[in-house]
């Protein structure tokens, strides 16, 4: 299954004010969503371009972290990881989260990717 398909669409959705996160978040739900930062099919698509699209000088995990974290109608990102490094790493990737208009841009890169 492409990236994009796992990644892209249900962000965009979100963004474009519809599909099941905001669906579920309009009928009172807490939305989740889970994004390993040092593993899964999200780091093949973290082209050098795509990292320093979404913020220069992350690591791949952490840069798909960030973008996951940054969907409008995702309440909780789950993650998991395996040493202090990582913690921190993620905890630098989602302490800003990405704008509406840069994360629209990471997702029309993914899709078009």
């Amino acid at each position: 299954m492409p990236v994009s398909l796992i990644m892209d669409a249900p962000i965009t959705q979100a963004l474009n004010g519809g599909g099941p996160l905001v669906e579920a978040q309009d009928a009172g739900m807490i939305t989740f969503g889970s994004a390993p930062l040092h593993g899964g099919e999200l780091l093949d698509a973290m082209t050098p371009e795509l990292m320093d699209l979404i913020r220069p000088g992350l690591s791949p995990g952490a840069a798909g972290l960030l973008t996951a974290g940054s969907c409008p109608a995702l309440d909780v990102v789950l993650t998991s990881v395996s040493s202090l490094d990582h913690w921190n790493d993620a905890a630098k990737a989602l302490a800003a989260p990405l704008t509406r208009e840069q994360l629209r841009r990471v997702t029309d890169e993914l899709a078009t990717g």
